[in-house]
């Protein structure tokens, strides 16, 4: 009962700001008293007295390390007991002290997060994201094999780049002299071979290396390491449109996070004048948007490409998936737009582009028709074919039902399309918009002139031909029909008639039809001739108004 209210006494009346700092030495394991004053935003003697609170309640412990000059602030961490109240578990076992190095390097990787929190907006660097430890570390594998990378910590900051605002990511690394320059090159190493996998599926670019070390003399030590190390160019250019120039940098501030951020400390390389960290991560910036277009341009060609092979495939299998599809509307418009004025390569793929989500949707369908495993179209595919059916047949319409001067014409070449979209079809736009319009009644009444004409004086000449007895009992109907039966032609498209006009005692040779080229039957022998096309066009305004009331 006394253990339960000794706990209880640690966490009473224990305000806001208190659990802020926990929060804090939580998230960051080690922090220092300024670096606290720096984060909360409250004065001095306002986190001296809650340190103090928190520490006599067991929550919280210090330690002021040895200084070679002045003193040393006070380093702060969670106890077991605090750790326990912020987690809401309990932590494994350690020692009451933790070692000083760990305490040193603990604290400066914090700095450089207060220095980034603090000081970073002035100069145009806002920090979005950042992570410590394990937290930070990353496993990644590719063709070049597997490993891990295992950084102090991982910031990502935002920054104005020409402009616009830029994301940059770096993996920092800090440095007492504690490590040797060849596990520091060998950090180098891992990062540039993971650098292709773990920047496009984790990060919004290729995060940099940043080390923050003691001394200028090891800062050229160690990019004088990244020098000798960094791979030799090909002799042929990358096909690889992600290629990517990783960051490599280091400063000697690890004793003054606050200059890493705003002064001019960082170098890529040992010959280069210092410059920003601003200014460093800009170019990186830059370079990721130029990987990035490229990379768009490679997948848009990727998909144009599979695009161009779906409408292909659709094409060549287009009778077969019309038949399949169960659907007349649906049917309809996939012999229209394959087998029909869309028989064009560029106009065919470009139209393809425009309805890519049904051309895979049907393609997928069809495949699995053919495979034996699905046999009835989707839903979702036949309402689209149908909206696009019904989209394609009201243009058609309205092109005709607009009254155009082919229209006023009466233009003999216009029968056979009106009727097909009459009965509910589909024509070739073609067909739809004549270059030269024809007056149809003209081009009928000179045909019909000349062809009685024509009848009339062969009639007359056969009856004069005729002995008197057979010419009494002869009527004239009966042999200008028999004329008509055996020299009227008409044109099975345009319905247009014309006379034969073959000198008598020749074979019978096709005459091609004035309006549209075709080839001229005799009319006894052809076939159900297009409707006028004053009827065609009732009609299809009559399906206008029922397709566009079922909407």
């Amino acid at each position: 009962m006394n253990g339960g209210r000794s706990v209880a006494t640690r966490i009473d009346r224990l305000g806001a700001i208190d659990h802020d700092i926990l929060a804090l030495l939580q998230l960051h394991r080690v922090l220092t008293t300024p670096q606290l004053i720096t984060l909360t935003r409250r004065p001095e003697r306002t986190i001296d007295y809650r340190l103090s609170r928190l520490r006599e309640r067991s929550l919280v412990d210090r330690i002021r390390p040895y200084a070679a000059s002045g003193s040393a602030p006070f380093y702060w961490w969670l106890t077991r007991a605090g750790a326990r109240l912020v987690e809401g578990t309990s932590p494994a076992p350690g020692k009451g002290t933790p070692n000083p190095l760990f305490l040193r390097h603990t604290a400066a990787i914090a700095g450089l997060y207060v220095a980034l929190f603090d000081v970073g907006p002035s100069v145009g660097l806002t920090l979005s994201e950042w992570r410590r430890d394990e937290d930070a570390w990353e496993d990644w594998s590719g063709y070049r094999g597997t490993g891990r990378i295992r950084p102090d910590a991982y910031a990502e900051v935002h920054l104005d780049v020409d402009g616009h605002d830029g994301v940059a990511g770096a993996f920092v690394e800090v440095d007492f002299a504690t490590m040797d320059q060849a596990r520091l090159r060998a950090k180098v190493a891992r990062h540039r071979s993971c650098k292709d996998t773990i920047s496009w599926d984790r990060h919004p670019c290729c995060p940099a290396l940043l080390l923050v070390t003691t001394s200028e003399a090891r800062v050229n030590r160690f990019l004088a390491g990244v020098e000798k190390d960094r791979p030799r160019p090909s002799l042929y250019p990358s096909e690889n449109p992600a290629h990517y120039d990783e960051l490599v940098a280091a400063c000697a501030a690890v004793a003054s996070p606050e200059d890493a951020v705003i002064a001019p400390v960082w170098r890529q390389a040992v010959g280069d004048a210092p410059t920003t960290l601003s200014r460093l991560l800009a170019p990186d910036v830059r370079q990721y948007r130029q990987v990035v277009a490229l990379v768009e341009a490679a997948q848009r060609q990727h998909d144009e490409h599979r695009r161009r092979q779906l409408v292909h495939d659709l094409h060549r299998d287009a009778p077969a998936l019309a038949d399949a599809i169960g659907d007349e509307e649906s049917a309809a418009v996939i012999r229209y737009l394959f087998a029909g004025p869309l028989n064009v390569i560029n106009a065919r793929e470009r139209w393809g582009l425009e309805h890519l989500d049904l051309i895979e949707h049907t393609a997928r369908w069809w495949a699995e028709t053919k495979a034996g495993t699905r046999a009835a179209a989707p839903s979702s595919v036949l309402d689209a074919w149908r909206a696009l059916y019904r989209e394609c047949w009201t243009a058609q319409a309205d092109v005709l039902l607009s009254g155009n001067e082919a229209v006023r014409y009466d233009d003999p070449r216009l029968h056979q399309p009106a009727a097909a979209l009459a009965a509910g079809a589909l024509a070739d736009d073609r067909d739809l918009r004549p270059a030269s319009p024809i007056d149809g009644r003209a081009v009928v009444d000179e045909g019909m002139v000349r062809h009685e004409r024509r009848r009339s004086a062969s009639v007359t000449r056969a009856l004069r031909d005729l002995p008197l007895h057979r010419r009494l009992r002869t009527e004239r109907a009966d042999l200008e029909a028999a004329y008509d039966a055996e020299h009227l032609l008409v044109c099975p498209t345009c319905a247009v008639p014309c006379n034969d006009e073959e000198p008598p005692g020749r074979s019978y040779h096709a005459q091609a039809c004035r309006c549209c080229g075709g080839a001229l039957v005799r009319l006894v022998d052809a076939p159900e001739l297009p409707p006028p096309l004053a009827e065609s066009l009732e009609r299809i305004a009559a399906r206008r108004a029922r397709l566009l009331g079922g909407r």
